[in-house]
């Protein structure tokens, strides 16, 4: 049993929850367009679930949507009417969190009815730092904890956060998993398995985690193989020197001199399976430009990968049992520069392997290409992922063992 396996864990399946009244922490943080509008409902749909999963019980739903300051903070109020026109009137949205509102809302909630609390990120306690039991100490905790029979678990998305309302109600109500997280971790479970094999196509940013991702899985299972995209390849290619040198310091300006030790020594240990692209593309004076890699020079911008690497990655990921993928190909903001991860995105659609998909930007550019029903599973996380890939257990699951 791997440390990932869901058996680990306090489970919702272990409790009979009829007639009671239950926390749950979900993870509805959604895209949200500059007009501040929801842009995919999709986690709350896989919420349903969650909601369906325990038992005739009253619930209280909590989450956070976006970081406070940023253009994503806004109100639970447009969550709770898209979970209002599937779950009809038994369900509430209340623009309150520990407040009088909330309070009154949930002593007469009853078996059967649903109430969403708004923001968690609303209240400054939620992002507050130090120890679950310092933080179970605060007023958001305190406030709410006493009108709850137990507390339920099923925010994998926000599970690497240390967050108050993650790590500090578990430690004054008996907490589970629920049955999304379950589910999540069961998929990563196949996912990083020795048994079968693992094509990770990892892109985007995030260097360091993505770093951790590699390091970890090539360490232990000899039947996986990653192929890459976005910054993480740019900065490997430089580092291995596909691209000439002088062009290879400037990209390195922005690196970690630590990071660049630990690339290093994952080539030198796994090269052999390890892919990076061969071509790539950029727009110059809007005219998209597609060049080989060793064609690269100062001024060129990688923003997504070309056609040769696309056609490559796709005739290597069909000897695999299973394909993961995590972050775009290039820059997805612009149409021309889209292409690679949208050519990815559909040709890994038509193979017959056990396709996984997890990251914001990924999900909802599948969503886009109406393809969501061809991927075998289509996670909730994007930083809880690559967490866990990289063999660390975070605080807020630690914290739900047996």
């Amino acid at each position: 049993m791997s440390l990932l396996s869901p058996e680990n864990f306090r489970s919702y399946r272990d409790y009979n929850l009829d007639g009671k009244k239950l926390l749950v922490r979900i993870d509805i943080n959604l895209p949200i367009s500059r007009e501040g509008r929801v842009e995919s409902f999709y986690k709350v749909r896989k919420h349903i679930k969650t909601i369906d999963s325990l038992g005739d019980s009253a619930i209280v739903l909590l989450s956070h949507q976006g970081r406070v300051g940023d253009d994503n903070f806004i109100s639970l109020e447009q969550h709770g009417e898209y979970l209002y026109n599937i779950l009809g009137d038994r369900f509430r949205f209340v623009m309150d969190i520990i407040g009088e509102a909330a309070i009154e809302s949930i002593k007469d909630l009853k078996p059967g009815e649903v109430i969403l609390l708004d923001n968690v990120r609303l209240l400054s306690e939620e992002t507050l730092k130090g120890s679950p039991e310092k933080l179970s100490q605060t007023i958001f905790v305190s406030r709410l904890s006493k009108y709850f029979d137990y507390f339920v678990n099923d925010a994998f998305g926000a599970i690497h956060r240390n967050h108050t309302s993650l790590i500090g109600f578990p430690m004054v109500l008996e907490s589970m998993i629920g049955p999304l997280m379950e589910e999540e971790l069961r998929t990563l479970d196949k996912l990083i398995s020795e048994k079968d094999s693992c094509a990770f196509i990892l892109g985007g940013a995030k260097l360091e985690t993505k770093i951790k991702v590699m390091e970890n899985i090539l360490s232990f299972n000899p039947n996986a193989v990653f192929l890459l995209g976005g910054m993480i390849s740019t900065a490997m290619h430089a580092i291995y020197g596909s691209i000439p040198k002088k062009e290879a310091q400037s990209i390195l300006k922005w690196v970690d001199p630590k990071l660049i030790d630990v690339c290093r020594e994952i080539i030198e240990r796994f090269g052999d399976r390890i892919y990076l692209p061969s071509d790539y593309r950029y727009v110059k004076n809007g005219v998209l430009v597609e060049k080989h890699i060793s064609e690269y020079r100062s001024g060129d911008e990688i923003q997504d990968i070309g056609s040769k690497t696309v056609e490559r990655y796709l005739e290597i990921v069909k000897g695999f049992d299973n394909v993961f993928i995590n972050g775009p190909m290039g820059i997805i903001e612009n149409s021309l520069t889209r292409w690679g991860t949208d050519e990815i995105l559909k040709g890994v659609a038509k193979l017959n392997v056990y396709k996984v998909i997890g990251g914001g930007h990924m999900v909802s550019s599948l969503e886009k290409l109406g393809l969501l029903e061809r991927y075998d599973y289509v996670s909730t996380g994007g930083g809880s992922l690559l967490t866990l890939l990289s063999g660390e257990v975070p605080g807020p699951l630690q914290i739900l063992r047996k």
